[in-house]
């Protein structure tokens, strides 16, 4: 039976009491909309949380999110329309702007840059070849190429005009070129237009006025000024960034647009809010100009809710890991603070905004196992199935045995209770593609088939959260791994146990965690502006540029509502030792006439990131990039804890047994708890599956579960 038209939600009160239809109710709605699934969570007054699941629509991703929505409110009692007229904010993580680039969708864009600098984003650096890859991948030199460019040579022009390292105006700028280059990539069909002038960020003059010429010649082209969006040094990389910002800005405004007039014309009345990749949210009005700050929007609200999280249960080192239907997103949290990318890669080109590190492979529950004819070797990923037409097991037209189908083979999944029950799967199905797809090519059984497909995915899991963790210097046994997504807490139990960490914590939202984290998220604004110095630095002077920061930021957050008296400030600084290439984004200790503090800070980061008498102070020190986050709180509710549910067992939870396949020993009669009945305190022994309406959580043979008192579940080794 087809799942497409289903949708699932669930309501949870994990503190008080209250009515959550009542007419005075005000809601927080959040919606992560990814390659498979629309998740929505909604949070009331009192702190409840309902969620929702529908199937995404990428022929537009809008009405997917209306369904995600009118899932969770029908657990209220409500429509999508009654909750949105009575929500106080509405925050969105989308994939629309990542998707769009992976499959270079994006729409014919133009770029304006200096006279004689017209190939500088095509002929790239030398690393561009093997940016974003692998040790194991970089060793495969045959297969080595730079990625196909996002903006051709017929549509980059150059003007007359040149500023040089100091921020001095060499040679004006000429506006018969520009009238020139503008006309000849509108006649080319640009239907956005980047501008990327050398030494820009020192004297963004020129830059401004290129915008005010197109603005005023051509008001409905997107104009993005590099000045603007990344006025950072790095010709290549501002470039880049600038050039992927217009070459997404169309599509990505346009379905934003739509997604505002659909909750406005539900009844929703306030600013809609977008989740960036740096971890925050801004006004949908400004994220429409700044797409590439979109492009790990949904992964960012993980970590943002694994944060939050993290504060609560007192694990300050913890390494979060998101399985989707497409995809595997693993990010850091070290001593409380998300880790950033110090020089972000995405589809094969660096760029240089603000962004969470998130590393992403193709392995999730949609993700294909296929036998290499010639090789006869199984793979598993990176191609999914998405959302149409899906694993084989959904009913809509798959044919190729997908992790999910696995699941299902193995006893795993519940097929009668996918979507809390709401849809049947098709195990037989699963067995039959399995089979023909998998195991007979391979000479071997079903069941062993099967558990291939899981092992070589599990494996792809593990493997990358050691490249994320251990290629960055840290000890994964340090940490706790919490396993959301749709998927995660299916696999989670076998990609974590072998990492050795302290604990894999599942959320007790953990299929909508994304989400409930963009809907918890602050108004954030990050600027930054390079200016290059050697120490001794001119503490005056980044006093001075500090003060412009805050001031641009603050303004920002104004227009969202927020008060100056509120905004929250960190600092930072790009620093880096002389004649090295590598940055660390250092946090700015409290401000004096001395650069110690600054460059003491740089030189213990540098320590524990490249280990102890790394570093050379005698080479100097440089400082490029000053960078001010600034955010301003929205008062969504949070989360209290549950008291300890004394006189309740784990049995009271128990709703049977059937056979699951762990090993290649064969099929094990296991429990099965649901976990919506298990409360704070409840101990589960492996083997063990748990089921909620939107994931299912394995527990191995030697493992055992947890809940703590925010109702997450706790898996961890027996030791013998």
């Amino acid at each position: 039976m087809p799942i497409r038209p289903r949708t699932c939600g669930r309501r949870f009160a994990p503190t008080g009491s209250g009515d959550m239809t009542s007419p005075a109710a005000e809601y927080v709605v959040a919606v992560d909309s990814g390659g498979t699934f629309s998740d929505c969570v909604i949070v009331d007054a009192t702190g409840r949380v309902t969620t929702g699941k529908a199937p995404s629509t990428p022929e537009d991703f809008s009405a997917g999110v209306l369904d995600s929505i009118e899932s969770a409110a029908a657990e209220l009692g409500l429509t999508a329309g009654d909750v949105l007229t009575r929500a106080i904010l509405f925050a969105h993580g989308t994939t629309v702007a990542t998707n769009a680039l992976l499959e270079r969708k994006g729409s014919p864009s133009g770029l304006i840059t200096t006279a004689g600098h017209e190939d500088a984003i095509l002929i790239g650096r030398t690393y561009q070849k093997v940016a974003g890859l692998t040790e194991d991948e970089i060793t495969q030199v045959a297969r080595l190429r730079k990625p196909d460019p996002v903006i051709a040579r017929p549509m980059i022009a150059g003007v007359h005009e040149r500023v040089d390292a100091k921020g001095d105006v060499v040679v004006p700028l000429n506006m018969d070129s520009v009238e020139r280059a503008v006309g000849r990539l509108v006649e080319r069909g640009a239907e956005s237009i980047g501008v990327s002038l050398l030494w820009s960020f020192l004297n963004p003059a020129h830059e401004q006025a290129i915008g005010d010429y197109i603005r005023d010649r051509h008001p409905d082209l997107p104009v993005t000024l590099s000045s603007d969006l990344a006025p950072v040094i790095r010709e290549y990389e501002r470039g880049m960034t600038v050039a992927i910002n217009a070459y997404l800005v169309t599509r990505t405004g346009q379905y934003l647009g739509r997604l505002a007039d659909r909750i406005e014309a539900a009844g929703y009345t306030g600013q809609p809010v977008v989740m960036q990749s740096s971890g925050g949210v801004t006004a949908i009005a400004r994220a429409r100009d700044r797409a590439v700050n979109l492009i790990t929007s949904g992964p960012a609200g993980g970590v943002i809710a694994a944060k939050s999280l993290a504060e609560r249960l007192g694990h300050d080192n913890v390494i979060t890991t998101d399985v989707g239907g497409t995809s595997f997103d693993v990010g850091m949290i070290v001593n409380g603070q998300p880790l950033f990318e110090e020089a972000p890669v995405f589809g094969g080109f660096q760029l240089v905004v603000p962004m969470i590190g998130v590393a992403t492979i193709g392995a999730g529950g949609g993700s294909i196992a296929e036998v290499d004819s010639a090789t006869r070797l199984l793979h598993v990923g990176p191609r999914s199935a998405g959302a149409m037409p899906g694993p084989v097991c959904y009913g809509q037209g798959g044919t190729e045995p997908t992790v999910t189908d696995a699941n299902v083979v193995l006893g795993r999944i519940n097929p009668d209770y996918f979507l809390g029950g709401r849809t049947r799967l098709d195990a037989g199905a699963a067995e039959d593609a399995i089979r023909i797809k998998v195991a007979e090519p391979l000479g071997i059984g079903v069941t062993e088939g099967a558990l291939a497909v899981l092992r070589i995915a599990e494996a792809h899991m593990a493997d990358l959260v050691r490249r994320v963790s251990i290629e960055r210097g840290y000890d994964p046994r340090h940490f706790h791994i919490y396993a959301f997504g749709g998927a995660g807490p299916v696999h989670a139990g076998a990609y974590g146990s072998g990492l050795g960490a302290k604990s894999v914590i599942v959320p007790l939202i953990a299929s909508e965690f994304s989400a409930f984290g963009i809907a918890t998220a602050d108004l954030l604004s990050v600027v930054e502006l390079s200016e290059p110095q050697y120490a001794p630095f001119d503490t005056a002077r980044i006093r001075q540029i500090y003060a412009e920061l805050e001031t641009r930021a603050a303004d920002e957050l104004a227009a969202n509502g927020v008060a100056t008296e509120a905004v929250v400030y960190e600092r930072f600084m790009r620093l880096k030792y002389r004649g090295q290439v590598n940055e660390l984004r250092t946090p700015v200790p409290a401000f004096s006439d001395s650069d110690a503090p600054i460059i003491d800070a740089f030189e213990q980061l540098y320590t524990a990131r490249y280990g102890r008498d790394a570093g050379y102070r005698q080479a100097g020190i440089q400082a490029l990039t000053y960078m001010v986050h600034a955010s301003g709180s929205l008062n969504v509710p949070s989360l209290e804890p549950e008291p300890r549910a004394d006189g309740t067992s784990a049995a009271d939870a128990r709703v049977g047994t059937r056979p699951v396949v762990f090993t290649a020993d064969g099929p094990v009669d296991t429990p099965i708890y649901r976990s919506e009945r298990l409360h704070h305190g409840n101990l589960i022994p492996g083997p063990a599956i748990i089921e909620a309406p939107t994931t299912t959580i394995v527990v191995h043979p030697d493992q055992q579960a947890v809940v703590d008192a925010y109702r997450n579940i706790a898996l961890t080794k027996v030791v013998s």
